[in-house]
């Protein structure tokens, strides 16, 4: 005889926490994983892997939630600007100036943007219409030398 009866899940969402959160990444440096892990001790994961070769000061955008797509008169999404030095956390420098672009083209006026309580964060909407579906919308972060850019794909709601 096999027994039956009802088997209830709970899920719990929060925010990315880089003491417990494990962040995969694919040979060419995409995202492709996040868990927790909170067993294991110690386990702190840097944004990006981190290339022994490098030197120099480079930034890392990310965001919140499943895929980089924004969808047209969508939801904020949430963007975060994290700096660094040859490999380690800098966040204690003002952010640098957010621009947007699709193919090629300033689209800024078409992005609403809501400042937050931290100041490498931003949320960000997408306010096109219909002709900007299956386009790229290139994020790009200045702040003097440094340049950091992640690809998002407008899609509709």
């Amino acid at each position: 005889m096999n027994p039956s009866g009802v088997i209830h899940y709970t899920c719990v969402q929060d925010l990315y926490n880089p003491h417990t959160d494990v962040i995969e990444y694919d040979e060419d440096g995409n995202w492709i994983a996040a868990w927790a892990d909170l067993k294991k001790e110690g386990n702190i994961q840097q944004d990006k892997p981190v290339d022994p070769a490098v030197v120099d000061d480079y930034a890392v955008i990310t965001y919140f939630g499943a895929k980089p797509q924004l969808k047209v008169n969508g939801s904020y999404k949430t963007l975060t600007i994290t700096y660094y030095n040859s490999g380690e956390l800098i966040n204690n420098q003002t952010p640098g100036e957010w621009s947007f672009w699709i193919d090629d083209v300033d689209v800024s006026e078409l992005i609403q943007i809501l400042s937050t309580s931290d100041e490498n964060k931003i949320k960000i909407k997408f306010l096109g219409d219909e002709e900007y579906l299956d386009k790229i919308l290139v994020i790009r972060n200045t702040r003097d030398s440094v340049v950091a850019e992640i690809n998002f794909e407008i899609i509709s709601l």
